[in-house]
């Protein structure tokens, strides 16, 4: 990539941000409603990001894949630091709903329940249905600086597969919302694990991987004739333990399949399963830059080529994908790095 398309992409990226912008609460009573749109977290900013955020030339921030330099040979060349007011965020939820609705998970202590185990998912849904919005709106505009300045093949293939899937997940909003409106905590199929030490990531997304543990069919990105399956990902360092989240629609048969999988596997596996399922599938995923201190220059170019391989491809894979790392790794624990 030379300079010229170097700032090209800078200036797309730029474009990319304003224009797909939305700014809407994602509740569904808007009666409710009150104060402005907030740039609202998907995960807690004065707690577990808190946790994640370390010092880098003075200022305490964390990394993302998604900010990033670029070079000559590579797209993602290095990663740019950010702070956590702007990590995780989106225009998602107002003043009242953001405040009120999350006041169990923000104030409190986890503590198991189904209804921590529900709000939790319930934001890291919003946060991607909220991304997947934003991508229809900028990719339906003709009028885009953005879109003229990419191949039309490119964005009319774009625009079919995100289309495909708002479409497909239009239902499963609707049903989150009927679940809050009857305090329906049970709804979702959970998939927990936990354990003991902090270790330095957040992850708050949804995903929706090619295939099982066990390489069964699960989604085909490219085949609007194969409907969406998607797991949704919490990943979250809390007071004393490290815990992680999996939800799945009821409905969702290769989803629950899914769960059940990696719910046969020891612990360590497990640790690498949901480890690969991250770096393959969640763009929304959080770092301390003291986990990226830790590693070496061969190990920095491993994970950034392992995700970039697996988020610049569209097509479909038959054989899941095992990461090197592993996040729970007692060298990255936070008392130890």
């Amino acid at each position: 990539m030379d300079n010229d398309d170097l700032q090209n992409f800078k200036k797309l990226g730029g474009a990319y941000k304003q224009e797909s912008r939305i700014k809407e609460c994602f509740h569904h009573n808007k009666d409710e409603c009150r104060g402005k749109i907030k740039q609202a977290h998907s995960l807690q900013k004065n707690g577990r990001l808190s946790i994640v955020e370390s010092e880098v030339k003075g200022n305490q921030v964390v990394y993302t894949f998604t900010s990033f330099n670029s070079s000559k040979e590579r797209l993602m060349e290095d990663l740019i630091p950010i702070g956590k007011k702007e990590a995780s965020t989106f225009y998602g939820f107002c003043d009242f709903h953001d405040t009120n609705l999350f006041s169990p998970i923000e104030n409190f202590p986890f503590d198991h329940s189904d209804k921590h185990l529900y709000l939790h998912s319930y934001r890291s849904f919003a946060h991607s249905y909220h991304r997947k919005l934003e991508e229809l709106n900028i990719y339906s505009n003709p009028e885009s600086e953005f879109l003229k300045a990419i191949p039309k093949s490119m964005s009319d293939l774009m625009l079919e597969g995100i289309m495909m899937g708002v479409n497909d997940v239009k239902d499963n909003k609707a049903n989150l919302d009927k679940a809050i409106e009857e305090d329906n905590f049970q709804y979702l199929e959970y998939f927990f694990y936990e354990k003991e030490g902090l270790y330095p990531f957040a992850v708050s997304s949804q995903m929706s991987p090619k295939v099982s543990y066990k390489n069964k069919p699960m989604n085909n990105h490219v085949d609007p004739n194969v409907p969406w399956s998607q797991l949704i990902i919490t990943f979250l360092p809390d007071e004393k333990s490290t815990i992680v989240i999996l939800a799945a629609f009821p409905d969702d048969t290769k989803a629950i399949n899914l769960l059940d999988e990696l719910a046969e596997l020891s612990d360590l596996n497990l640790e690498k399963a949901i480890t690969s399922l991250i770096i393959a599938n969640c763009e929304n995923t959080f770092f301390s830059p003291k986990f990226w201190d830790k590693l070496s220059s061969k190990e920095r170019r491993l994970l950034l080529d392992e995700f970039t391989a697996n988020t610049e491809s569209m097509e479909y894979h038959n054989k899941f994908f095992k990461s090197k790392f592993n996040f729970f790794d007692d060298r990255y624990e936070i008392s130890k790095l």
